[in-house]
């Protein structure tokens, strides 16, 4: 038997049992236009990272930023390169060196 509560603003506004709703605020459900809009969990699925079985949401997001992974969807922001730092002087070492194994050929 699964249970889900629901939360807003540290209250419980409704609680389903196996998928069905036993319990919701009708105080809150009056005052919202628009009705209640619930998404449901993800079914379980194997990691493309490292094969484990992932079976929730909260789940999913752990194991992405434990992988130093991003879920990237229609967002293209995060799909454009960062600018690359050099620190100051590395070209100038770079060119140095280089010459120097250059002139020693």
């Amino acid at each position: 038997m699964r249970t889900r509560s629901i939360y807003r603003d540290g209250r419980v506004i409704a609680v389903y049992s196996d998928g069905q709703l036993v319990y919701s605020d009708a105080q809150f459900c009056e005052s919202m236009p628009h009705g209640l809009q619930i998404i449901r969990d993800i079914e379980p699925y194997r990691s493309m990272i490292d094969g484990t079985i992932i079976t929730s949401r909260s789940r999913h997001r752990e194991h992405l930023q434990s992988h130093g992974c991003l879920e990237v969807g229609n967002e293209t922001k995060y799909l454009k390169q960062r600018p690359v730092q050099t620190p100051p002087g590395l070209k100038e070492t770079l060119a140095r060196v280089a010459y120097e194994r250059l002139r020693y050929k």
